[in-house]
Formats: C-alpha cells, sequence, structure tokens
C-alpha cells in the first residue's frame, strides 16, 4: 500500500510539472520568397494546401517536425523554444522545383528568417485599375524563374493564368465569386479585363482580386502575394 501511495505521489507531481511547464516565447516570422520578394499561395482548402513548410529541432530526431502553415501572401509564424532549428519545403507541396533547399538558424529571441525557392513561372508588375463604368483592368508580367530547371525542359508549359475575384480578403482557386481565365498562355506582358457589374459580383460591396498561374504537372499554383481590394 505504501509503495502504490509512493507511486501515485510520483504521478501527480509529474503531472503538476507537465502543466507548468514553459511555454515558448520565442517568435519566428518569415517569408517564402524568389529574388527577394514574397509567393503567393493558396491559403483555403484543407490544411495540407499550405502546410508546404517543416521545422526540425536537430538533437530531437525522434519527434515529428513542426508543421509551418504560409498564408497567402508568403508568409509564416511560429513560436519555439531557443535552440538551433532547420526549415524545409515539404517535396511537392508548391510551385516551385523541388531542390532540397534546408535553412539552419538559430533561435536566441525573436527571429526572422526567408526562405528562397525557385518557382516554375513567377507573376510580376501587377497593376489593378477600375474605370467609372466598373470595369477592372488587370495588367501584369508572366516570367519564367526555374527555366531549364522545369521538369529538366525549358519549354514546360503553362497550364494557366487566371484572375480570381471574392467578396472576401482570401483569393484562389477554390475560394471565388468569379475567375477569368487568359487566353494567352505565354510569357511577357499581359492584361485581363473583367466588368465589376457582371451577375457573379455585382451584389457585393466589396471585392478582392488575385491572378494565378499554373504549370503543366503541377498541382500547386502560384499566385500573386496576397489579394487587392478592387471594389
Amino acid at each position: 500500500m505504501i509503495n502504490m501511495i509512493a507511486l501515485l505521489g510520483t504521478v501527480l507531481l509529474a503531472g503538476c510539472d507537465y502543466d507548468n511547464y514553459e511555454e515558448p516565447k520565442n517568435l519566428l516570422t518569415g517569408r517564402i520568397v524568389y529574388n527577394g520578394e514574397p509567393v503567393g499561395l493558396k491559403q483555403t482548402g484543407t490544411g495540407q494546401d499550405y502546410n508546404v513548410l517543416e521545422l526540425y529541432q536537430p538533437g530531437f530526431e525522434g519527434t515529428a517536425p513542426i508543421p509551418v502553415y504560409v498564408d497567402q501572401d508568403g508568409t509564416f509564424s511560429a513560436m519555439l523554444f531557443k535552440g538551433s532549428y532547420r526549415i524545409v519545403a515539404k517535396n511537392g507541396s508548391g510551385p516551385w522545383v523541388d531542390m532540397g533547399t534546408e535553412l539552419y538558424f538559430d533561435v536566441t529571441g525573436d527571429t526572422s528568417v526567408d526562405f528562397p525557392v525557385t518557382p516554375y513561372y513567377v507573376l510580376s508588375n501587377e497593376e489593378y485599375s477600375v474605370d467609372d463604368e466598373g470595369m477592372l483592368t488587370v495588367s501584369f508580367r508572366v516570367d519564367r524563374g526555374a527555366f531549364t530547371l522545369i521538369n529538366g525542359k525549358p519549354d514546360a508549359l503553362i497550364e494557366s493564368i487566371a484572375l480570381y475575384i471574392n467578396n472576401t480578403r482570401f483569393v484562389d482557386d477554390v475560394t471565388f465569386r468569379k475567375k477569368v481565365d487568359s487566353a494567352n498562355l505565354s510569357i511577357g506582358e499581359q492584361t485581363i479585363t473583367v466588368s465589376l457589374k457582371d451577375a457573379e459580383l455585382a451584389e457585393y460591396p466589396v471585392l478582392y482580386a488575385r491572378l494565378a498561374i499554373g504549370t503543366q504537372g503541377i498541382s500547386p499554383k502560384l499566385y500573386t502575394a496576397g489579394s487587392v481590394r478592387v471594389k
């Protein structure tokens, strides 16, 4: 009986120690970037759609990786303990070449890191304008990112270029009110136009827009970083 009481006391003390365990206090913030610019991603659907990075703490190899969920503007954050960490991109999780990039960094306080990737294609120089008649014009540029690294072929084809519009700031190929496809699936300067008075859009007092590009054989699309209010 005495041994049982002693064992119970040990379990209770261990439980108290666990409950009083210090929470991580160091904020990690970061961005997924290409040439120093943030890479836009999908953020709705299942969590796996935007759990594209994983954190590891060397010395704790037996523990599961820490999933990192990335916002649609390419930013991410996590609360960590002090220590040394490694961050990697999950294979096949993003619209970029799986190059096995590993980023090592130390956390001694609040820390900021940029995780570099090489997308298959990139969108840039996007400009949104709306005229007095409610016609939205979006101009932008398409360029190769990976170039010769695209599945080993420099001429891998663009599968889609589209403008998505939604009545919340979260916009992607799952969450949208209207989609407008570009007929020009090539690199260079492009323009897409759409009337905000169309039946699918007219009833909403607030609208946000966002561009996306898809590569053949690659599931995730690349988006412009975040959405832009157009109404």
